[in-house]
């Protein structure tokens, strides 16, 4: 079995994030990417979920190394 291809590239700008009012719908995420070209990406609802959990994780992560200030 091959190995899934990677694309890696570095963001610059988020230009937009676009959500459905009741949740039903794909969440849109417009970025800008190195080399001047944007990128969509269409997040099905569950998968924008997880996403949302995955940042918080993050946040409280990154929190307990920051200076309280």
């Amino acid at each position: 079995m091959a190995e899934k291809a990677t694309i890696a590239t570095t963001v610059l700008k988020v230009k937009h994030v676009t959500v459905s009012a009741d949740g039903t719908a794909p969440a849109t995420i417009g970025l800008e990417v190195e080399g001047g070209h944007d990128l969509q990406l269409h997040l099905a609802p569950d998968v924008l979920a997880a996403l949302e959990a995955m940042l918080a994780k993050a946040s409280v992560e990154q929190a307990k190394h920051q200076p309280i200030q």
